[in-house]
């Protein structure tokens, strides 16, 4: 995957970093819990990118000795983790792909973090297909209605159709 498709996993460990301390295993595990149903994260990335969020000084950590065992290393998010995170879960997903895994998993941190902004970030994330929705029908317009690209135009267009029905019921959802 290149790095322009890649998911901010930096910004998923800060939002479970965000209910307190864990240490890398705990995050593995917390992330499989409750991430798990849109979004893998291997355990060897979340360590990879444990050591990226400490160097950048959005987490620290702690030695933290057991008996009989290695000492663990446990992780809290500073001042500067929970900025960077307060910014990226108030943003919406810039393209359709990283709707299906890095939207919903903003919504589930502002839900689960009692955070405000899902309101907003729900309308801003319906701009953004409106204003997709409209880039396609301008280039269909500019097809021949004999052309195949016009057939990948209408489902790319439905496709954006559905998830704003489905925006809109996640809006009505979250006000009852």
């Amino acid at each position: 995957m290149n790095a322009k498709k890649r998911l901010p996993l930096g910004q998923a460990l800060l939002g479970l970093l965000m209910q307190g301390p864990l240490h890398g295993y705990d995050l593995h595990r917390c992330a499989k819990e409750e991430l798990g149903p849109i979004w893998h994260m291997g355990i060897s990335n979340i360590y990879g990118t444990l050591k990226q969020l400490e160097k950048a000084g959005h987490v620290e950590s702690s030695l933290s000795p057991q008996d009989n065992r290695p000492t663990r290393k446990i992780y809290r998010i500073t001042r500067a983790g929970r900025k960077s995170f307060r910014d990226w879960v108030r943003q919406p997903a810039t393209t359709i792909w990283r709707l299906r895994v890095e939207f919903l998993a903003k919504l589930y941190f502002l839900h689960t973090l009692g955070l405000k902004g899902a309101h907003e970030l729900i309308a801003a994330q319906e701009t953004i297909c409106q204003e997709r929705i409209a880039q396609l029908q301008r280039s269909a317009a500019e097809r021949d209605p004999q052309d195949f690209d016009r057939i990948v135009f209408d489902f790319r267009h439905r496709q954006i159709e559905a998830i704003l029905s489905w925006l809109e019921m996640c809006r009505e959802e979250l006000t009852s």
